[in-house]
């Protein structure tokens, strides 16, 4: 059996669970214009790194391709990354673009690519249901877990329009 709470002891949890929510959004507030600001010394470091490609030097990590521009600041350093263009991992024979990479490999199309099969939900926005609807409870739970990752809960503020009885 559940003890019962007395209602200090409710209206005390009501009371910080209030304070956080309203802390959380004075902070969101305070880093939305953190992150403005931050936004825009980014870009202007962007366009200062984008006007000295003289300066960049090749990437360090083995598995990376592209160059980086390096300033430094007092006890502090700021890289710009600039990644080789990203390759496409899949290519559909049935697009117009697939003859001409076929033709551009040549005889070297089945070294430098190979065919795969791949499956993908039939319809993404109502497969869950369907699992369940088609399955049975215990297979649908396994499939489920077998075709989905974990997610984080997020957790999100806005403002609500202040009412008279409040001011």
């Amino acid at each position: 059996m559940k003890p019962r709470t007395s209602k200090h002891q409710n209206q005390k949890h009501h009371n910080q669970v209030t304070r956080l929510v309203e802390r959380g959004y004075t902070l969101l507030l305070d880093l939305v214009l953190l992150n403005e600001g931050f936004s825009n010394i980014k870009e202007r470091l962007k366009e200062e790194a984008a006007a000295r490609p003289t300066e960049h030097v090749d990437l360090l990590e083995k598995n990376s391709e592209g160059s980086q521009w390096i300033a430094f600041g007092d006890g502090c350093e700021c890289r710009v990354v600039f990644p080789d263009a990203e390759l496409k991992m899949d290519f559909d024979p049935q697009e117009s673009d697939f003859l001409a990479i076929q033709s551009l490999a040549g005889d070297h199309f089945k070294s430098l690519f190979r065919k795969v099969t791949v499956y993908r939900p039939a319809d993404r926005k109502t497969f869950r249901d369907q699992v369940k609807n088609l399955l049975t409870p215990k297979a649908a739970t396994q499939l489920l877990e077998l075709c989905t990752s974990a997610s984080e809960p997020k957790v999100q503020w806005k403002a609500r329009p202040i009412r008279e009885d409040q001011e």
